[in-house]
């Protein structure tokens, strides 16, 4: 018996459409399901970070550095995801930004848990100044390495060590000399200190030479391929020998003790009412004092 109302064949053509328009839809659903899901799971309140800790620093601001971090945190990725979704927080903005404050120093961004982020890092001490001329003017401070880390106030006073550069101009993010240099001149000042010389600043040169002025007056020529102690125990040599015994600051000009055992005095003659005579070089074997008292003048 036939039917009373016969099946028509649908079109091949019509098949393939309706065929797509499903696929169409299921796809928009799916991804409608998706972004529904990472719209409400990366505002779940266990991986949304609220919380910043700061670590480090005696002098810093912590709620300075908390706001900076905090300003990283809000907006969106795309205007869809939170910066503040735990997984994709903006780490590196937040340690550049973190970077800005003046003294600070290798900073580390970690999140702690699904809502803290920590924010450590260490502060820059001044150790010494560099400055431009003797007058102390346009200088920056620099670190325990070295290294120009801040602009520096007009400062009067020798609570700090100048240094100068003959070839170089102050420059933040450079460093004066290189490490290794800038330790054995702390040494070298160090080492005259507790012998009772006090330096108030240092010239530097390309060649490693370096000129200690004194407090009082006069200067330490000294050259940093030589250690710190053979030249301090090389002008005590000197200073302790019968010729020199009166040598103190202001008598003299310069002694030169770039030259090992070999060193050179520039010493100001007392001026006399009959006549005024200059200087003298005074050449002195630091091994021969030891044992003699003859200096060979010039």
């Amino acid at each position: 018996m036939k039917s009373p109302f016969p099946l028509k064949k649908i079109n091949p053509d019509t098949r393939a459409l309706l065929k797509q328009i499903f696929l169409g839809v299921g796809i928009i659903i799916t991804v409608g399901c998706v972004l529904t899901l990472i719209w409400h799971g990366t505002r779940a309140e266990s991986v949304t970070l609220t919380t910043v800790e700061v670590i480090g620093g005696e002098t810093i601001n912590h709620t300075a550095v908390r706001v900076l971090a905090l300003a990283e945190l809000e907006g969106q990725y795309a205007g869809f995801i939170p910066k503040r979704f735990a997984w994709l927080y903006p780490k590196s903005a937040i340690a550049l930004a973190v970077a800005e404050v003046p003294r600070i120093h290798s900073i580390e961004v970690e999140r702690l848990d699904g809502q803290t982020v920590v924010v450590s890092f260490l502060e820059y001490w001044p150790d010494a100044l560099w400055c431009v001329t003797l007058a102390a003017e346009n200088c920056v401070f620099l670190d325990e390495t070295g290294y120009a880390y801040a602009q520096s106030p007009t400062l009067d006073g020798g609570s700090l060590l100048r240094f100068i550069h003959t070839s170089q101009t102050p420059e933040l993010g450079q460093s004066l000399v290189i490490k290794s240099d800038f330790l054995l001149l702390n040494r070298l000042t160090d080492l005259l200190a507790e012998q009772g010389w006090f330096v108030s600043h240092v010239e530097v040169d390309q060649a490693r030479d370096a000129f200690l002025h004194v407090v009082g007056g006069g200067e330490f020529k000294v050259t940093l391929t030589q250690s710190p102690d053979e030249t301090v125990e090389n002008l005590f040599v000197v200073l302790t020998s019968k010729e020199f015994v009166d040598l103190a600051p202001g008598t003299f000009q310069y002694i030169d003790l770039r030259f090992g055992n070999k060193v050179f005095i520039n010493e100001e003659e007392p001026v006399l009412e009959e006549a005024a005579t200059s200087t003298q070089d005074v050449i002195l074997e630091t091994e021969a004092a030891t044992t003699s008292d003859e200096a060979e003048v010039e």
